[in-house]
């Protein structure tokens, strides 16, 4: 519980020095930047790499059982 409240007040801070330009704020209908990340085998995987391709349908949630 400790290391989430360090967490959560880390991201605050870091927040409030660095806020994001309202350039690189996005709105809805907007398209995604590219950026990569590594799936479950650990390869990894661009946005670009699926542009024209398939539909990507982008969701972002919590973990389940955690408050959030």
């Amino acid at each position: 519980m400790t290391r989430v409240l360090l967490l959560i007040m880390v991201l605050g801070a870091l927040s409030i020095l660095f806020p994001l330009s309202a350039k690189a704020q996005l709105k809805v209908g907007d398209r995604a930047p590219d950026f990569a990340l590594q799936d479950q085998r650990g390869d990894t995987l661009k946005l670009s790499d699926f542009e024209g391709k398939k539909t990507v349908v982008l969701a972002f949630y919590i973990k389940a059982s955690t408050p959030g």
